[in-house]
């Protein structure tokens, strides 16, 4: 989990809600130092802390964590790519990565 992350969307949260840190900590039941602390991904809040702050900003535990959940997709996808390329012989393995060369330029990425 990237806690800098959440803790960034937390932040922008309670910025567009115009909270002050001391708002919503004492709205959430924790000291401002520890949210300040979350917000710089510092320290980690438990699943009830994070549940609480975003109820307060209206807000998801989807949408603070959604940058962790691509990235996890992402390796999950490459490892597994990974594993399918090892195991692959070196003739295949040319064919594999031309496929992925002509499926990228066509994207426009490559």
């Amino acid at each position: 989990m990237d806690y800098y992350l959440i803790g960034l969307r937390i932040k922008e949260l309670r910025l567009k809600r115009g909270m002050t840190q001391e708002q919503l900590a004492e709205k959430a039941d924790i000291s401002t130092n520890f949210l300040a602390c979350i917000e710089i991904g510092k320290r980690k809040g438990s699943f009830e802390t994070y549940s609480n702050i975003v109820n307060i900003l209206n807000s998801s535990l989807d949408y603070i964590t959604q940058d962790n959940i691509k990235s996890a997709k992402v390796n999950m996808l490459k490892k597994e790519m990974n594993e399918i390329f090892e195991s692959c012989g070196e003739k295949n393995r040319e064919l594999i990565l031309e496929l992925v060369k002509a499926v990228a330029k066509s994207e426009n990425n490559y």
